[in-house]
């Protein structure tokens, strides 16, 4: 349960936090931490469809009574890293193959995610654009631009995703042995560390405001490389046709979606009420030990493995800080 909540904190409001911390890669970062967390709740579940299935709907009615702005990409994204969590676990058991194949899996469909978001905004214009933006680049430096730049883009991002999550994945699979040698050590060091209550950070709508200065400047991209390159109806196709993606978005298919999604939330909280009551009242207590975690890990280490730590530490305090 404990588990379940982190991941209810992390989806609902660490991101926030995190902002606050100056922790960079936010959101390769929270894609990642479901990795984790999903693979400790099938290393500690008996039924791993089932607990995985459940941490999932309760994770989501969470998500949708603390961040009901979210979109419903936000929600898909969250649901699918369940389910495919629970496919895998429970039909391979919890192990190292089983663990990898699932990180490579969840965060493969988190990078496509994006670009196909993207397609259905702009369009084939933004990956025309780029193709004839780089053309134009390598024309002048004169060398070689027979292949399609958006194409290795996208190749890319995705392959950077994936190895990621197979890194992730073999990490996570490690975790229950290092819990068991280093938690002692880390209750003792959180027992003796004196904090200073304050308030935890709120959370910032620049992620909110980024994503339509993300798309302004994109849209701006695409019309300024087509008019340079003297294709003025281009341009206005694209500016059309972005315009209408948006319209369609937000006034049918995202308030449709959410429809039916709250449809979906009133049926399921009257069979989890019980369980959305427990993780609420468990929020407030984890997200405490996020600054205390961040203290711990940045007195110990520094650049990329200060944040490896820090997540090892908050797993640590939040299955075991109330015991202390």
């Amino acid at each position: 349960m404990r588990l379940t909540a982190l991941w209810a904190l992390s989806e609902s409001g660490l991101g926030g936090i995190m902002h606050a911390f100056k922790i960079p890669f936010t959101g390769f970062f929270l894609g990642g931490f479901a990795i984790v967390i999903i693979t400790l709740i099938a290393c500690y579940s008996q039924n791993r469809w089932k607990e995985i299935s459940r941490a999932t709907i309760l994770v989501i009615l969470i998500k949708a009574a603390v961040s009901p702005q979210s979109p419903p990409m936000a929600y898909l994204a969250v649901g699918f890293q369940g389910l495919a969590g629970a496919l895998i676990f429970g039909a391979i058991g919890h192990n190292k193959s089983a663990a990898m194949l699932f990180g490579c899996i969840a965060l493969f469909e988190s990078a496509i995610q994006k670009f196909l978001v993207m397609t259905l905004i702009f369009g084939n214009s933004i990956w025309e654009a780029l193709d004839l933006f780089f053309k134009g680049i390598t024309k002048d430096l004169h060398l070689s631009n027979d292949f399609s730049f958006s194409f290795w883009l996208i190749a890319g991002y995705t392959f950077v995703y994936s190895i990621w999550g197979l890194v992730l994945g073999n990490w996570a699979s490690k975790i229950p042995d290092h819990i068991s040698k280093e938690a002692h050590q880390i209750l003792a060091d959180y027992k003796n560390m004196i904090t200073i209550a304050d308030k935890a950070p709120a959370t910032s709508n620049f992620k909110k405001k980024g994503k339509w200065i993300a798309t302004f400047f994109m849209l701006l991209f695409i019309i300024s490389t087509f008019i340079i390159l003297g294709s003025a109806h281009k341009a206005l196709y694209a500016i059309t046709r972005t315009i209408a993606a948006l319209l369609l978005i937000f006034f049918i298919i995202n308030p449709l979606v959410k429809w039916l999604l709250q449809l979906w939330i009133i049926r399921q909280k009257n069979k989890h009420a019980a369980g959305v009551s427990s993780l609420m009242d468990l929020l407030p207590e984890l997200k405490n030990l996020v600054r205390p975690a961040f203290r711990l890990a940045r007195a110990k280490h520094t650049g990329i493995y200060m944040y490896k730590q820090f997540v090892f530490t908050l797993l640590v305090l939040t299955l075991f800080a109330n015991n202390e």
